[in-house]
């Protein structure tokens, strides 16, 4: 288990994210592949709407006995540690979508009133004539 945090604006993780990981040796370094399963808490970009889903999220990693560059920061520690924490990281992060859509036919706010469109159909509303800018309305039409 690594706890994780990780906070975008539509999508977060705050928990132990569980790790199934296969090892393989190389002749200078080793390589961590496996998936990584963590909840995720998302937000619907169009309706707001929150729930939870569960990610599993593929890695692959090359861990080096010594570092190849002064950039290399996948290494092993003491030629015995692997800190798989910065690379689960890296991983579900990147998994994460920026855009999150509860379902693809979500149909968002209503513009005028705010009313969840998935859940209460919006009947319409008047014309606004009290509004400021109600002069610039015909300033295009022909």
């Amino acid at each position: 288990m690594i706890p994780l945090r990780i906070s975008l604006t539509n999508a977060a993780v705050d928990g132990d994210v569980s790790v199934d990981l296969n090892l393989r040796s190389l002749t200078d370094g080793i390589v961590a592949r496996g998936v990584a399963t963590v909840e995720a808490k998302l937000s619907c970009n169009r309706c707001l709407e929150t729930w939870t889903e569960t990610l599993e999220v593929p890695f692959e990693q090359v861990f080096r006995y010594s570092p190849q560059d002064e950039d290399d920061e996948q290494w092993i520690e003491n030629g015995a540690w692997i800190d798989l924490e910065p690379a689960v990281h890296d991983e579900v992060t990147l998994s994460l979508p920026l855009v999150p859509v509860c379902r693809p036919d979500c149909r968002g706010l209503c513009p005028t009133c705010g009313a969840n469109l998935n859940e209460d159909p919006c009947d319409g509303h008047p014309e606004e004539s009290d509004s400021p800018f109600a002069a610039l309305q015909n300033l295009f039409e022909d």
